[in-house]
């Protein structure tokens, strides 16, 4: 009889083990289903808000929206954005971002609820795969010069009235969002404007590869603690 209570005393503690660890794997699914929420809903967002701005921009090819809020500024001529093989922006580039810049900005300081979720503002340069005229490490070089092609738009950026004349609370979000980055050709397109490492078409097109984004991407912090409080 002793033998038998201790081995039901045994399941007892396994079943209670088990119980623990449905528990544990339910707020593991329950993160993740809110993470999969933040992300659909936010992004949703702001892309509708960004196509409603941009809608004229977009339909004459002025600039594409991807549909996770993206801005890509691509040209089939990259003196089209910057002067060749340098990180000076063209004339025509400036124009264009003159006009997308105020725009883009009165989107970011909306009053827009889910804009508040916005964690980093990436100013993406991609280059093409064209070694260097002197030769050397190809991706090196085009790292180095997508890099300082994204910083030379960020410089122009905070060059801008809508920047400057902005409140000393904004223009310190804006600071702390906003940053400049080069991909090299790590990020180069296809034909179909996919990624070429995650595609089956692994036809680099220079033309498209070099371009420049504007990327938002969002954090979940702050909807994580809003649902809580919903279920509170």
């Amino acid at each position: 009889m002793l033998g038998r209570k201790k081995d039901d005393s045994n399941w007892i503690s396994i079943a209670d083990m088990m119980t623990a660890l449905m528990v544990i794997f339910m707020f593991i699914a329950i993160n993740y289903i809110m993470q999969v929420i933040e992300h659909t809903f936010v992004q949703d967002e702001i892309y509708n808000k960004l196509q409603e701005v941009f809608n004229e921009e977009i339909e004459k090819h002025e600039i594409e929206l991807g549909p996770d809020g993206t801005i890509r500024f691509n040209s089939p001529n990259s003196d089209n954005l910057f002067e060749t093989n340098d990180d000076k922006l063209t004339q025509g580039f400036k124009i264009s971002l003159s006009s997308f810049i105020p725009k883009y900005w009165d989107v970011l300081t909306s009053d827009t609820t889910y804009f508040d979720y916005i964690k980093e503002i990436r100013i993406e340069g991609h280059a093409d795969t064209k070694p260097p005229k002197n030769g050397g490490d190809s991706y090196l070089y085009n790292l180095d010069l997508s890099s300082r092609r994204a910083a030379s738009v960020l410089k122009y950026l905070r060059e801008q009235p809508v920047y400057k004349e902005a409140s000393e609370k904004e223009k310190s979000r804006m600071d702390f969002l906003f940053t400049s980055i080069g991909f090299s050709y790590s990020r180069a397109l296809n034909e179909e404007k996919n990624y070429v490492h995650l595609d089956s078409n692994k036809v680099v097109n220079d033309n498209l590869s070099r371009r420049v984004e504007f990327r938002i991407v969002t954090s979940n912090e702050k909807l994580i603690e809003a649902i809580n409080k919903v279920n509170e």
